[in-house]
């Protein structure tokens, strides 16, 4: 058991949650499609804004309910340049769009039923949320979603929104 331990703590000790996209980096380019245009999805666009790019599945129960979380937090930073691109990365594009018919949201929706996106940020659970800053770099990651997450969520938000 102890040799067991020696050999697997360097590997522990080296990873930083093991995320290809790591706070400090650049964020990567990402295919996804676009719901309104139906173009690929160019992060580039969003520099001089803070941008959180939300990664989730209508499978995802706690996707599900950070949606409105976020929704409502979108609608009372965007005056201050806040925005959130979510990425659907359901398998059937479609059972998402259904879904959204019933739960909208505003802010801006992209597909990749292909699963490009999250194996570039190497997502590791659902959902998954980068916070990014006006320069384009990756300053949280968080995953999962609970309701006790909001005032952490909107204190990182606030806080790069004041750089």
């Amino acid at each position: 058991m102890r040799n067991l331990l020696l050999l697997i703590l360097p590997f522990v000790l080296n990873c930083s949650c093991a995320f290809a996209v790591q706070e400090g980096q650049a964020v990567p380019a990402c295919p996804a499609v676009l719901t309104e245009t139906s173009t690929t999805l160019d992060l580039n666009t969003f520099k001089g804004k803070v941008l959180l790019v939300d990664f989730w599945a209508t499978w995802c129960p706690p996707c599900l309910k950070s949606m409105p979380f976020f929704n409502g937090l979108r609608n009372e930073l965007q005056k201050n340049g806040f925005e959130i691109v979510a990425i659907n990365v359901d398998e059937d594009s479609e059972t998402a769009r259904q879904f959204l018919q019933s739960h909208p949201v505003d802010y801006k929706m992209t597909f990749d039923p292909k699963g490009e996106c999250p194996k570039i940020f190497e997502v590791k659970g659902m959902p998954s949320s980068y916070l990014i800053d006006k320069k384009g770099v990756v300053r949280k990651i968080h995953i999962g979603y609970r309701e006790t997450d909001q005032t952490q969520l909107r204190e990182h938000i606030q806080a790069l929104l004041g750089e």
